[in-house]
């Protein structure tokens, strides 16, 4: 069976480039533009791996690490952002990401 990834991130041209390239690797991918929808995903389905952008509106990419850290602990994290920092690296990787890009 196929591994599944849900990708979280407000741009819909990121959230594409990223399906299309883990598709090809012959991911199973789920996208969603904010946190609210990815919890509604998450909360009905099984994942293998979630990759989040960091900074997107109303509820960030931190929260949703949280959520999944608080109720997920088997999920893995990756985190995505345009705009790096130090700060935000550890951040999300104390919070509980694996990976920060």
């Amino acid at each position: 069976m196929a591994e599944r990834i849900l990708v979280v991130d407000d741009s819909e041209a990121t959230l594409e480039v990223i399906r299309r390239n883990l598709e090809k690797k012959s991911y199973v991918v789920l996208t969603a533009t904010n946190v609210g929808d990815a919890l509604k995903i998450i909360d009905n389905d099984h994942f293998d791996l979630v990759i989040t952008d960091i900074k997107m509106p109303k509820v960030s990419g931190m929260e949703l690490i949280r959520h999944i850290r608080e109720n997920y602990r088997q999920l893995e994290v990756m985190t995505i952002t345009g705009y790096p920092s130090v700060d935000n690296a550890v951040e999300a990787v104390k919070g509980g990401a694996e990976e920060y890009l």
